[in-house]
């Protein structure tokens, strides 16, 4: 017995050499094989790229069914990928990605051997902070949780292998308060709980991946109070319900990202009535519909952001008939178009808010040739020519 037992173990060991010499002198690659007492291959090694170090393990359990193969991906003369099967298919899928040789990736996988379930540990403390779901083989959901509180705080959701739908909780208190909606891989909206009470009160809407309009819910009544449209990045007006009676009241247009013309509804009528003229966000010009007629009447001048002329009507011609200069914010000097033929014909001097003296003109060229005054609806229409904005349900109007 022990004879046939010896001559036995002599003939494996004929078979490995010879095994390995092929491999080595051909290029082909090395494998060894280990065998229980009745001849079953119990483990197999192999060399797969040939640098005489053994870097895959196959091992079988009693019904001759691989149970677990183990990996050396990196050469580095440990096994960093382990793949765990049941009756003989693919169950579980274990990497250590990183040097440090801990598991940080796991793939499970269905009875088709499809892959159902990935999870990965992304800060190395041996707990998954991210989960992938998988059906038919595409993925559908990936969760994570970014600030490792154990649980998901960002959901991502496919349809077709593109993003569908991405859920997130900013505020880190269990309940997802941002949710954006992708047509295509491309993101078209996003909505954003900012106040973390169940009501989503800031909508972005989105071309190419660039923000092209924002709404926001100021009282929180559901509805949109402010709206921002941008343009490559920056703001280029801005819309405003500021006293919540569901109507725009205040429009601003920007340029090059800085604040050019602000139109105003002042009063509770809801007619556009003031307009504010900026340069350098500094305010430079401004215009008042003080008879609510729907023309401009005043006009109003700054230096360095303190009045220094005005020009009016006063017999609604939408022409300029009164002048007023002021000097360190002191009416200094009116002249008036007694006529209403375009020229000054009486000039008064001011001083301390009184008049101090008066002179009649005869028919005089104003020093500055004075433009007509134009209604709020032309200034609008300006302001919609200057900056195109995209259409919406609700189009501004001056009533």
């Amino acid at each position: 017995m022990k004879q046939r037992t010896r001559i036995r173990k002599w003939s494996l060991f004929a078979l490995f050499v010879g095994t390995i010499w092929y491999g080595l002198a051909s290029g082909q690659v090395v494998a060894r094989f280990f065998y229980d007492e009745q001849g079953h291959v119990i483990r197999q090694e192999r060399d797969t790229n040939g640098d005489g170090k053994m870097d895959l393990w196959i091992y079988y359990d009693a019904q001759g069914q691989i149970e677990r193969i183990e990996k050396d991906e990196n050469f580095d003369g440990k096994p960093n990928v382990f793949l765990f099967y049941e009756g003989g298919k693919p169950k579980r899928r274990e990497v250590a990605s990183k040097q440090d040789g801990r598991i940080d990736q796991w793939y499970f996988f269905n009875a088709k051997e499809e892959i159902e379930r990935e999870e990965k540990d992304t800060n190395g403390d041996g707990k998954a902070d991210v989960w992938v779901f998988y059906e038919n083989g595409q993925i559908v959901r990936q969760e994570e949780d970014r600030h490792y509180r154990g649980r998901a705080d960002r959901i991502v959701y496919f349809q077709g292998g593109k993003i569908s739908r991405v859920e997130e909780d900013a505020k880190g208190d269990g309940k997802m308060d941002t949710f954006s909606y992708f047509q295509n891989g491309q993101l078209l909206r996003k909505e954003v709980d900012r106040k973390h009470i169940g009501k989503i009160d800031l909508w972005g809407y989105y071309q190419g991946d660039q923000l092209v309009r924002q709404e926001e819910d100021l009282n929180g009544d559901g509805k949109a109070d402010r709206v921002l449209y941008f343009k490559n990045g920056e703001v280029v007006r801005r819309e405003e319900d500021t006293r919540g009676q569901g109507r725009i009241d205040l429009i601003e247009s920007f340029f090059h990202g800085k604040l050019d013309k602000r139109l105003v509804a002042s009063k509770e009528n809801g007619k556009f009535d003031t307009l504010y003229v900026f340069k350098e966000n500094k305010l430079v010009q401004e215009e008042r519909d003080t008879d609510d007629d729907g023309y401009f009447d005043l006009r109003i001048f700054y230096e360095n952001e303190k009045m220094a002329r005005q020009e009016a009507d006063t017999n609604r011609d939408h022409r300029v008939d009164v002048w007023v200069t002021y000097k360190d914010g002191q009416k200094i000097i009116q002249e008036e178009d007694l006529n209403f033929s375009g020229k000054i014909t009486a000039r008064y001097f001011f001083k301390d808010g009184q008049v101090i003296r008066q002179e009649q003109v005869a028919e005089e060229e104003p020093r500055v040739t004075p433009q007509p005054f134009s209604s709020a609806q032309e200034e609008l229409n300006r302001m919609n020519a200057e900056n195109p904005v995209q259409e919406r349900e609700r189009n501004v109007v001056v009533k």
